[in-house]
Formats: C-alpha cells, structure tokens, sequence
C-alpha cells in the first residue's frame, strides 16, 4: 500500500472542453467525463480545449481534475550544505500551492499525492510501478488525467511497464520529471509539470505518455538518450503524439484508440530477466552461469521462469564464428528460456532474416524485438510471463504490437515519420494555453 498524503488545489470555476469532427469510421466512441463536460473519442482529430464559463446553460460546470503522483527523483529534490541533492518530502506541494500558474480560473484542479519517503529513481523497481498503477486504479473514476513525477533515468522504464500494467486504459498518464530541480530559478521542472497536468486534462489520449521538453512522446517507444540536456528523450522510431509551443500540434491519428472494456490493472510482473550487452570478444562463461543455475535450481523444483534478453549489434548479428554463443543460446531455448533479440542500435529494428547469423538465430526459434526499445521490450516480456504465456505463444505475443509499442509499417521503424508528410494528419490546438 502506498503511503500518500493528498492536499486539492482549488481554483477558480472555469474548464477545459473538447470538440471532436472525426465520423464514427468503426471505432466506438468513448465518453470520458470532465465534470459535466465530456471528451469524445473518435480516431480522426481533436480541437482546440478552450476555456468555458461557469453556468452555461444556467448549469455549473466543474474544473477537470488531476492527479499529480510525486514518487521523487530530480523534479523535487534540494540540495544539502554540501550542495548535495537529496529527496524533499513536502517540497513539492508547498511548491505547487505557491505556484500562480495554477491559480489560473481555466486551469485545471490539481491534487498531489506524495509518497512518505520519495525515492531516487535509480531504487525505481517493479514494486514501485505497481503502487503507482495501483493508486491509479484506486482513483481512476475520481480524476480526469494523471501525472506520474520521478525521476528520469528509469521513467522510461516506467512508462513502458505501466503501458501493459494500465490495462483498458482510458485515461491520459503523462509520467514526467526534470533534469534541473524545481528548487532553482533556471530548472525545467516548473514548464513539465505545468504542461504535463494540461496535457493530462485536455487532451484525448488514453495512453501512458512522457511530457519531457515540449514534446508528449508514447511511452512505451521513448528512451533516454541524454543526462546533461533538457532535451534527454527520444522516441526513435516513432513520432511524438504532440508536440507543444505556441500552439500544440497533436498528430490525433497516431493516438491509440478507446479501450472496449473495464480498466484493470495487472501488476504481477516476472522479474527474472537477464539482458545482455554483446561486446567484441565477450566471454560465454557468464552466460553458461546463468543457463546452469537455471537447470539445476529447475532440476530441485525451486526455479522460478527466467529470459534473457540479447542486445547485438546492428539488426540484429553475432559472430558466426563464435559457435560457443551458438550453443548457448540453443541451450538456453531448450532448457525453457525464452531468448529474444534486440539491437544495441537506438534507431532502426531487429531484422534478423538479412544475414546467415540472424537467420541461425532465427532457426533456433529466437524471439525478435522488431523495433520496440529495450525498455518496452523487458517491460513487455516481464507481462506476458507473468499472464504464463511461454514457447510459441510467448514468441507470437512478443512479436504482435499489444499497445502501440511496435510498428507495424516498416516505413515508420526505418524512421520515416509518415504522418509527417501530409498535413491533414495534423491537429493544431490553438489557444491551448489561452487566459
């Protein structure tokens, strides 16, 4: 159970609303209620949130609601006497409360929910995202959008695991931190979080998104690619879902559609994956360890289900010549673990029907990780184990795009971002911010 503490922010009557012009094209449409207005899903596009004025109609309407999840990290941390940054527990409401942004009458309501203890997100492991996905669960019929604040060297880690954990999700979950603290004058922690709860309440985006330097990216297709810049995420193989300036450019095709059943979360995750970064003249016997503690504690009845997880190079290659790898992973396979293939490359995908060693591997019955990053990739496998899928099964489930994850048109993975060329695949949101 997660120890919180809660504190709403009021403000003043007025809310964001949504019109939609997309035709019901087979997708059904979902009603998500913010206060007595409501956002309505269709795949086509989303216009601008505008702010409206209590009593239209001679009825009060009320504020969207979020709820902002402070778990730690960057974002709220402050410094000691020796200049040392550690977690602040209370910093982060008090900073809020005083925050005028916030005191705005067409922004949202916002309640913080802080963890007792924050954690660096370095300590960040799959019993924190199940507290997360389960607070989100608890709450999910009381607020209109979450955010998720921590800090930024697991977030990416994070979103992917929530994106399978969050089943039916309907809701937008913006996960977003910072690279300065809000403590100092010049961080970005203060525009994140900002964006990140309007993001959260006024767009139609039921997904587990990253809010990170004007650019709302999925989740599950983001990784952190720099620790001493702002701009610390990519999404390399698929476009941002938005992108937000002067105005905010949603590219609404793009957006997962409305689940069709009941919100759920599943939390039970396997844990016991191995992943293994292949170097030139790398020795196999770390490897073998880990294939014989599999057998022999399998042999006493006591083994837990394991994976590994092999990041080689390019779309996918070993060395041929190295026939002890070969064995290995043959081993692995017929010993029960499953073995899948990701590439050390940040762009691009696993292809391994180009060359003879890929198609070795592929012959072995070696799962491949198409274009999905590390992250998603162990984040997806720990899932689909922990539901018991495995053999087959486990190798065509990893190979189907399950929320959005991979792609499913090569010209997107080879990182042509197709909704780009043709501007009518764009939405402009104007007066997004407006006051």
């Amino acid at each position: 159970m997660v120890k919180n503490k809660s504190k709403t922010i009021h403000n003043g009557s007025n809310s964001f609303s949504a019109s939609f012009d997309g035709a019901d094209d087979g997708v059904n449409q979902v009603a998500v209620t913010l206060g007595e207005q409501h956002l309505c899903a269709s795949p086509r596009s989303v216009h601008a949130p505008t702010p409206t004025t209590a009593g239209v109609n001679g009825m009060d309407t009320k504020q969207s609601h979020c709820l902002v999840i402070y778990t730690g990290g960057t974002f709220g941390m402050v410094p000691d006497e020796n200049g040392v940054l550690h977690p602040s527990s209370g910093f982060l409401e008090k900073k809020i409360n005083e925050m005028d942004e916030f005191k705005f009458e067409n922004m949202p309501r916002v309640t913080v929910s802080e963890w007792m203890d924050p954690i660096d997100s370095s300590d960040m492991c799959p019993n924190d995202w199940g507290k997360i996905a389960y607070e989100i669960e608890a709450k999910y019929w009381d607020y209109d959008g979450f955010v998720v604040l921590q800090g930024t060297d697991t977030m990416a880690y994070t979103a992917s695991a929530l994106s399978f954990m969050l089943e039916y999700l309907g809701k937008p979950v913006v996960i977003s931190g910072a690279m300065i603290p809000l403590h100092f004058p010049h961080s970005d922690a203060r525009r994140n979080l900002i964006m990140s709860v309007m993001c959260a309440t006024s767009l139609a985006i039921p997904e587990v998104c990253i809010y990170s330097n004007n650019k709302l990216l999925r989740g599950n297709r983001t990784t952190k690619v720099a620790n001493m810049s702002v701009d610390a995420f990519h999404s390399p193989n698929f476009p941002s879902l938005a992108v937000t300036g002067v105005e905010a450019i949603v590219d609404q095709p793009l957006i997962l559609p409305y689940p069709r059943s009941r919100f759920r979360v599943f939390a039970d995750l396997s844990t016991n994956i191995c992943v293994f970064h292949l170097v030139p003249g790398f020795d196999d016997e770390c490897i073998e360890a880990f294939i014989e503690r599999h057998n022999a504690t399998k042999s006493k009845g006591e083994c837990k289900r394991k994976a590994l997880v092999f990041a080689l190079y390019g779309t996918g290659n070993a060395p041929l010549c190295k026939h002890g790898f070969l064995r290995l992973v043959q081993l692995a396979i017929e010993s029960g673990i499953p073995v899948t293939i990701t590439s050390q490359c940040v762009q691009g995908r696993t292809q391994l029907d180009t060359y003879a060693t890929g198609v070795n591997l592929l012959n072995m019955g070696v799962i491949t990780s198409l274009d999905m990053t590390i992250e998603a990739c162990v984040a997806k496998l720990g899932y689909l184990m922990g539901k018991g899928f495995e053999g087959k099964e486990l190798k065509v489930k990893m190979e189907t795009d399950l929320r959005g994850e991979l792609s499913i048109v090569d010209a997107v993975a080879n990182g042509e971002e197709m909704s780009r060329t043709r501007q009518y695949r764009k939405t402009v949101v104007r007066n997004f911010a407006s006051h």
